[in-house]
């Protein structure tokens, strides 16, 4: 596979939008229509980073990002889904998610033992761990997706609860590949350990504020 000319540019810029509209609907109040907006434009953001990246990873022959930008993907379009139930193709989509996710696992698998194989004991520069924790993160997304699929009517909060980590889980995959596999276009100053590692941990946090306080408070009806 060839890579288009501008692609990479274009993912780059395509990744800061994402990042932009993933903080404003974390930040928004959630149910409001600036958190619809911000959101939309984040899921539209992230699939075309996601489908960008993908694309990057196979012109430039690099297994390792490849599953990356697949569970990230994964993990967008099945938050995506538990969020708008109502409709056909995000029911069939949280119905095949299982089959999905576990290609992705073993894919990964695969892509261990490749490296295990290999001469020098890696691949992509990796070693067979790498690929192999890309499997079992998959694992564990392939047995939350086969735990939902056999919910015949998820409740409300289920549903909402879902689509909170999942959409922070993708949002926590962008921003740490950004912040500290593409930092060089930020000011030398700012590339420190902590400024760095202020925004994933930021998105780690509010996830599991955000996800927490779904499925346990009061806001929501069962």
């Amino acid at each position: 596979m060839t890579e288009p000319e501008l692609l990479g540019t274009l993912h780059f810029w395509i990744g800061c939008g994402a990042i932009i509209a993933g903080f404003a609907a974390f930040a928004a109040r959630k149910g409001k229509n600036l958190h619809r907006k911000a959101g939309t434009l984040f899921v539209v953001a992230m699939g075309l980073l996601a489908i960008s990246g993908l694309w990057l990873s196979l012109a430039r022959e690099i297994l390792f990002t490849v599953f990356l930008s697949a569970i990230s993907f994964h993990a967008l379009i099945t938050g995506w889904a538990a969020a708008k139930s109502r409709f056909v193709l995000c029911r069939w989509i949280s119905r095949l998610a299982p089959l999905a996710s576990g290609l992705i696992v073993l894919g990964a698998a695969a892509g261990g033992m490749i490296a295990g194989a290999s001469p020098d004991g890696a691949l992509d520069g990796l070693p067979p761990a790498a690929f192999y924790g890309l499997a079992l993160v998959s694992a564990v997304l392939c047995g939350l997706d086969i735990h939902y699929a056999l919910i015949s009517a998820p409740a409300l909060r289920a549903r909402l609860t879902r689509h909170v980590w999942r959409m922070g889980f993708s949002f926590f995959l962008a921003t740490g590949i950004f912040f500290f596999g593409n930092n060089h276009v930020l000011p030398e100053i700012l590339r420190t350990p902590w400024f760095l590692a202020l925004p994933v941990l930021a998105v780690v946090v509010w996830t599991v504020f955000h996800a927490v306080r779904t499925r346990f408070g009061h806001a929501f009806a069962n």
